[in-house]
């Protein structure tokens, strides 16, 4: 059981760190005349997004998790559809939600922190807290956003910090995958 689920969280911090290392290359590298090219391009993309998990959701099985994705669905759609309906307000609302979004990544890491690397026996596993915790703080800098004063500036901060997000899922996938166990056994011990 414990395998399984850290097979998961392997699978997803892989995941999760490319596409993060790439969304915050892409928002480090953009220049200023193209932020509004870009808002609206992840817009349409959103709204795409949210169309194929509909689609997705007409052809399956009905089951729980299909509801719930489809649920999911919605409201991704609804996002697309105010970032291209507000998109003159729309780097605000992307502080606020990349903030949220690092805030609730910083968590995740804390309680895989506590709940995994603790337990694989690796030295230093506490190194991950200090992460999740300089996450969680670099989350509430980019959502009070105190420190941003052109919207070119924080494209810059949430990209820098989509890209630190990108580390810590590394370092995740690093310290929760557990070490071989040379006395015999299964290291669940």
């Amino acid at each position: 059981m414990l395998f399984d689920s850290l097979d998961k969280i392997k699978r997803n911090s892989i995941f999760s760190a490319i596409l993060l290392m790439a969304l915050g290359a892409v928002m480090l590298l953009c220049p200023e005349n193209y932020i509004d090219s870009f808002t609206l391009g992840a817009g349409y993309l959103l709204v795409i997004v949210a169309l194929v998990m509909m689609l997705d959701f007409f052809s399956s099985r009905k089951a729980l998790m299909d509801y719930i994705m489809f649920v999911v669905a919605l409201v991704v759609l609804i996002l697309g559809v105010c970032v291209l309906i507000f998109n003159e307000d729309i780097m605000v609302v992307l502080s606020r939600l990349f903030g949220i979004l690092l805030v609730a990544d910083g968590g995740r890491t804390i309680f895989h922190a506590f709940a995994y690397a603790r337990r694989s026996e690796r030295k230093g596993w506490w190194v991950l807290v200090i992460l999740s915790v300089l996450l969680i703080l670099a989350g509430i800098g980019i959502f009070v956003n105190p420190f941003f004063k052109t919207s070119n500036e924080l494209m810059k901060g949430i990209g820098a910090t989509v890209l630190f997000s990108a580390l810590i899922s590394a370092v995740r996938l690093i310290w929760t995958w557990p070490l071989r166990n040379t006395n015999g056994g299964d290291g669940n011990e």
